[in-house]
């Protein structure tokens, strides 16, 4: 009989004092962008891929015509400095559909991660305004009162009320159960666009807090196309409007 959930995992050697980063598609695809990154410049190692029902019932066409089936996905890389952290990365093609799948998958993963050893998992997403910020800023919350501290020393705005959803959510709220840690961190967005700005901030807090070396020219350069793109939207905006004003006559 096909389990809903389906691991496929390779060989992986002995990481040391992993931290799990999470990240799956949501409004402005931040944690996509995000973890995508973090794979590319950090040339992380396929460790496995789940397929799964609770995920969405469609396949996605490759470059060459041919049909592939929704999945997640596991890598892994290795800190040459061996005073600090490997890390395990999650992403993957959907959210699941149903909110049983949310907590299956959720504590799929928070199974895997201790089983590599892993004790600090990250989730990180979007932080929806509904408008457009000149001057972004991450939003997080912790499992426990140290690590929101050492957030708001990396200048992380605390998410004092509301909540977290999905396994945005999930994953680190089962390690919290768990006694592991779990921390969000989330990109202030509009919530009307595909948003590398946002996933540039999360980065950078990353960067800060795991002491990572990687290079984000690329996605400063999609940051800076979406900032000239908005800013000549606003002066059409602010010059018909001014064309407007000076054609009425009352």
């Amino acid at each position: 009989m096909r389990e809903r959930i389906e691991l496929h995992l390779n060989e992986a050697p002995k990481l040391h004092n992993p931290i799990l980063i999470a990240g799956l598609p949501d409004s402005g695809r931040v944690a996509k962008i995000v973890l995508d990154h973090l794979i590319k410049a950090l040339n992380a190692i396929p460790l496995g891929y789940l397929h799964s029902d609770y995920l969405p019932p469609r396949v996605l066409l490759k470059s060459d015509g041919t049909p592939e089936l929704m999945k997640h996905e596991f890598y892994y890389w290795l800190n040459t400095d061996q005073t600090s952290h490997d890390l395990v990365l999650y992403t993957g093609d959907a959210q699941p559909i149903l909110p049983e799948g949310a907590f299956r998958l959720s504590d799929a993963v928070v199974n895997l991660a201790q089983q590599l050893g892993v004790e600090t998992l990250v989730t990180v997403g979007a932080f929806i305004t509904g408008r457009i910020s000149d001057n972004p800023k991450v939003y997080g919350a912790a499992s426990e009162t140290d690590l929101v501290k050492e957030l708001q020393s990396l200048d992380v705005q605390i998410i004092n009320s509301g909540a977290v959803t999905w396994m945005n959510g999930l994953i680190p709220g089962l390690a919290k159960v768990r006694n592991l840690k779990g921390l969000f961190l989330s990109g202030e967005t509009s919530g009307f666009m595909v948003d590398p700005r946002a996933a540039m901030i999360i980065l950078r807090v990353l960067v800060r807090k795991l002491g990572l070396q990687i290079e984000m020219k690329e996605l400063e350069e999609q940051a800076k196309e979406i900032d000239d793109a908005l800013k000549k939207g606003s002066e059409k905006a602010s010059s018909e409007g001014q064309l407007h004003k000076s054609k009425y006559v009352g």
